[in-house]
């Protein structure tokens, strides 16, 4: 039997066993019932409909019933067919294990009751976002023993927002508050009215109050009443839900039409909402054990400023928590000090537990309006020595498999100051199977490069010389780092690099979204031993002699980076910016320059980077798309960026159809070694980089609730280049010029499973291919005539010698990006 055929009869078989999944599913439904297949969610008229796609999944999620889990497409229904594969057994015992982790589904029959239970759910929905005469009609289509429910819903045209009035405030402060503050509202005029603009106004006036010392003002405090052009009210329903008064009508024919909303603002039923609050006392206990501390006269008390210390043990000097709590006797109460205190104590890194409880003075009494609250900051001590152990696997399929391992020790209150201390080491092998390398599959493993790593580092909570206190505030996570570490890397019958490194930042946030860390200084000294055979390579190329030479780099750094996924909900967009500036050489040369002294054995470079990510959530799937850039100019005494700040492509987090460090620069081809036959290759890398990627991940099923399996599909593009030409001819095609820019850009597909464990671990699995080569034509290499440019005429995976050249699997821990 050929090969086609045993290909052939392999797919027929699958084809048959996907149908079997969607055709069997009503095997064992009784006469009369039907299994419910499917909701369709249709717009009769979407002119007016903002997000139509999170609109569809909303109106989805409000139907009651929902059929069977599906997988990809939505005739496949992997746990229902399970369950009937296994229906003796599931139809007897329906608390059985699998049935209660989910791995097998009872059938989802059609029930008819629920239909109008849902169409009020739709309904109610709409009306929050705005669209008041929204219809519903629902049609029911049966097919054999299966049914299909469509809901078509007509919106209507939502209001738009008009003007926003404020009604009854009678706290003159409160008044005033509202007023300064409007021009952060969500209720703009000219917008679609929503309930979810309502509820983020509410929010947005209560945080203003209670960060202005209204302690007992909440959400409840803020009502609307909304009017429309014909001045009847549509009145609030408790917090969310709206309904209307008899007798309105609108002329359905109207385009757009406007409402008016009146903010209501009111006291609470305990007369509080309107009083403004003092902070009296403040109490902090750094190793709280139990409430007897409270009234334990034996503890330590110590004072700073007006904050009271009670401590059994000194754990940690009290100046280090009064200067990361922001809770001050003689203050207004203020929530945002509150939440910063929170998060500040806690990332200190040396408590278990932080917690804040407030409750009101009744000694002081009032002071000019103003009531009175005492505070109390309770603390648990974390253990103050940590020690991990973290494993990684990368690379792929037979051609390349990498491992490395990291172990850490950190002291997380050296000098009782809070202070990190870390020891780490690390190690990690790459290795290259070639087929007939040895006379076992063990032996065919080659191994390319060897990697030994070792780094001491402490982290200070604060910013020390010569920035005074004066110029930042403990708000911003102040952080200055001081590290020095030695790495060797080993390429195997190339070259040995060993580098000793030092440096000291400065890093701290702008915002909850934004990050900054500035490296004054960092100094790498470079030593490279290299084989002799590869010294001959060197000496035909004075490119490589550039980047493989001993060097000194003293730089400085600049980073910024944002991203709000912290702050997105799990169904909104979210992006992530990271952009860095680095310079080389400049000190040195000045002091060079001052000493007379001659020496070039130091790196002189500018270098720019940029990484931009965008996150498109939808429900059960994400869109990725990332672009990423960097430009590495040397100057002076340099030709070329130094080998460790250069740029590569290829591997589990980059271009995925090549392996590591395999790809460019340019349009540049080994024409005399495979890189897929190869056990040895020189790294290919440049001056400048430019990568984009995009990946769809959509969910596949879980098990158990811990274990969630995902699938993705993902493209790849980019390249890297050399500055400056290499004029030995080594790398001919590897320079950047930008007429050439898109015939030199390599592209690659594929397809991946990713295993979640838990939230803890994701195991990625990614299969990719060249889709197109850099470069144009053909070429001869080792004898074998390749095509270069788009090569999708080519792609043949059925072939195994295709397969064996062209496909790549990487493994990896973590998503690429």
């Amino acid at each position: 039997m050929n090969r086609k055929i045993k290909l052939y009869i392999i797919f027929v078989v699958f084809c048959a066993a996907v149908s079997g999944m969607g055709c069997n599913v009503t095997k064992h439904i009784k006469d009369g019932d039907h299994l419910l297949r499917a909701n369709n969610i249709e717009f009769e008229s979407d002119k007016y409909v903002n997000n139509k796609g999170e609109l569809s999944d909303n109106l989805y999620g409000a139907t009651v019933q929902k059929p069977n889990t599906d997988f990809l497409l939505p005739w496949i229904t992997p746990r229902l067919w399970w369950y009937n594969f296994q229906y003796d057994k599931h139809k007897d015992d329906s608390t059985n294990f699998q049935l209660e982790s989910k791995t097998a589904e009872k059938p989802v029959l059609y029930d008819s009751t629920t239909i109008p239970q849902s169409k009020e759910y739709m309904e109610a929905y709409l009306f929050q976002q705005g669209y008041f005469y929204a219809t519903i009609d629902d049609t029911t289509v049966f097919k054999k023993k299966k049914a299909f429910v469509n809901y078509n819903i007509n919106t209507g045209i939502n209001y738009l927002i008009r003007r926003v009035y404020f009604e009854n405030i009678k706290d003159d402060e409160i008044k005033r508050l509202v007023r300064e503050t409007f021009g952060e509202t969500y209720l703009r005029g000219g917008k679609p009215y929503t309930a979810t603009l309502m509820e983020s106004e509410r929010e947005r006036i209560s945080n203003v109050m209670r960060r202005a010392g209204f302690f007992h003002f909440a959400n409840d405090n803020i009502s609307f009443v909304l009017d429309t052009a014909n001045k009847e009210h549509i009145k609030e329903k408790g917090a969310t839900a709206f309904e209307t008064v008899a007798g309105l009508a609108l002329n359905k024919e109207q385009t757009r039409p406007q409402l008016d909303i009146y903010m209501v603002i009111k006291d609470n039923d305990e007369g509080t909402a309107f009083n403004k609050y003092g902070i009296n006392n403040v109490w902090v206990y750094p190793d709280f054990k139990g409430t007897e501390d409270i009234r334990d006269t034996t503890m330590i008390q110590r004072q700073v400023e007006q904050t009271v210390f009670r401590y059994h043990k000194r754990y940690i000097r009290e100046k280090v928590i009064y200067n990361h709590t922001f809770i001050k006797p003689e203050t207004y109460y203020d929530q945002d000090n509150y939440d910063k205190t929170i998060i500040e104590l806690n990332r200190l890194g040396v408590f278990s537990t932080v917690s804040i409880s407030y409750f009101e003075d009744t000694i002081r009494g009032t002071d000019n309006g103003t009531h009175w609250l005492n505070c109390v900051i309770l603390m648990s001590p974390a253990q103050k020595y940590d020690y991990n152990i973290d494993w990684e696997v990368s690379g792929g399929t037979t051609y390349t498999l990498g491992s490395g391992i990291t172990t850490s020790l950190r002291n997380k209150n050296l000098a009782n100051g809070a202070n990190l201390l870390s020891f780490t080491l690390s190690g990690g092998v790459e290795t290259q199977y070639i087929d007939t390398l040895g006379s076992t599959f063990f032996e065919d493993f080659f191994v390319l490069t060897k990697t030994a790593s070792a780094n001491v580092s402490l982290e200070f909570p604060k910013f020390l010389l010569p920035i005074s206190k004066k110029h930042y505030s403990i708000r911003n996570t102040p952080r200055t780092e001081f590290s020095i570490g030695g790495s060797l890397l080993d390429r195997t019958n190339l070259f040995t690099q060993y580098n000793l490194s030092t440096r000291f930042a400065y890093k701290w946030r702008e915002t909850e979204t934004k990050d900054w860390e500035v490296t004054p200084a960092f100094i790498n000294d470079i030593k490279i031993n290299p084989e002799e055979a590869f010294k001959t390579t060197l000496a035909n190329s004075q490119f490589l002699q550039n980047v493989y030479r001993e060097t000194f780099i003293e730089g400085e750094n600049v980073t910024w980076t944002f991203n709000n996924s912290e702050q997105a909900k799990w169904y909104d967009n979210h992006s992530f910016v990271k952009l860095s500036f680095e310079e080389a050489g400049g000190l040195v040369t000045g002091i060079n320059a001052i000493t007379n002294n001659k020496t070039t054995r130091y790196s002189q470079y500018v270098k720019v980077d940029a990484d931009l990510r965008h996150y498109i959530k939808q429900r059960h799937a994400t869109t990725v798309a990332r672009l990423y850039t960097g430009v590495g100019i040397p100057y002076g005494n340099s030709q070329t960026l130094p080998y460790l700040k250069q740029y590569f492509v290829g591997g589990p987090f980059s271009i995925r159809g090549w392996r590591v460090r395999t790809l460019g620069p340019g349009s540049y081809v080994d024409t005399t070694v495979s890189d897929n036959t190869s056990g040895l290759y020189i790294d290919r890398t440049g001056d400048l980089k430019l990568e984009m990627n995009g990946e769809y991940r959509f969910d596949i099923f879980s098990m158990f609730s811990v274990l969630r399996f995902e699938g993705a599909v993902f493209g790849d593009a980019g390249n890297i280049w050399l500055y400056n030409k290499d004029n030995s001819g080594q790398f001919s095609g590897g320079e950047f010029k930008f007429e050439n820019l898109y015939n030199d850009l390599a592209v690659s597909a594929g397809t991946g499973i990713r295993i979640d464990i838990a939230e803890l671990f994701l195991f990625r699995f990614d299969v990719a291919f060249p889709v197109k080569q850099p470069g144009t034509g053909t070429i001869m290499v080792n004898g074998e005539e390749v095509q270069r440019g788009w090569v999708v005429d080519k792609i043949a995976l059925g072939r195994r010698d295709w397969r064996t050249k062209n496909l790549v699997l990487n493994i990896a821990i973590g998503y690429p990006f």
